[in-house]
């Protein structure tokens, strides 16, 4: 089962597109999430949605959820508990729509990354569909890895376990320790070749090591 969780605008295509390359099965949930008080273009296209979607499988539920939209701090929250409430496999869907929702939307979902298995968003310049990995902004190396986090940076985001350990005048077995905590904070990546681990700094990592230095 899959859940998708849409911003919507006057434009059926930005969700619909990417449902269907993502995939749509019977059971399959659209969450389509608007202001609660929205005009009667919107209202076209979530019937617009609604009617692609029960031609395509009779037991593909489309359901909408309003949404605060002139206090933001509650429209971030409504968004949350949306996320959080998803069953089984969890995709977030940037279609475009009004400012208000589209922004809290992306702050829920960058809160509550943990709850999202997918994320989509439809281009206006390309008009494609790209899947795109949220960074993790809520996770926090601990202090004592922030030299070795540097120092994957100052090696041009890529490097292997003996040249930081070299660099930066520490033993291999404690930057084996701190590469661990950091990628389990998302903030690089790993992978074993010829029994040398070599490293990929994030996007996670470069943001959260310019968020706590």
């Amino acid at each position: 089962m899959r859940t998708y969780v849409s911003t919507i605008g006057y434009y059926d295509t930005r969700v619909v597109r990417p449902v269907l390359g993502h995939g749509l099965n019977e059971d399959d949930v659209v969450v389509l999430l608007r202001p609660y008080n929205d005009d009667e273009d919107g209202d076209s296209a979530v019937e617009d949605v609604k009617q692609i979607f029960s031609e395509l499988g009779p037991d593909v539920e489309v359901a909408v959820e309003s949404v605060t939209y002139n206090e933001f701090s509650q429209a971030v929250l409504e968004c949350i508990d949306v996320l959080t409430a998803a069953e089984g496999e969890t995709i977030a869907n940037f279609g475009g729509g009004p400012r208000e929702i589209f922004l809290a939307f992306t702050v829920a979902a960058l809160v509550a990354d943990e709850e999202i298995d997918t994320v989509l968003q439809y281009t206006d310049i390309d008009e494609e569909v790209q899947e795109l990995r949220l960074p993790n902004l809520m996770g926090r190396p601990p202090a004592k890895t922030y030299k070795t986090l540097q120092t994957v940076t100052d090696l041009g985001g890529e490097s292997t376990l003996p040249e930081v350990a070299e660099r930066s005048d520490q033993s291999r077995s404690t930057i084996g320790r701190h590469l661990d905590e950091l990628e389990a904070a998302g903030a690089i990546e790993t992978e074993k070749k010829s029994k040398t681990r070599h490293i990929a700094l994030t996007l996670s990592g470069r943001l959260q090591l310019t968020r706590f230095s």
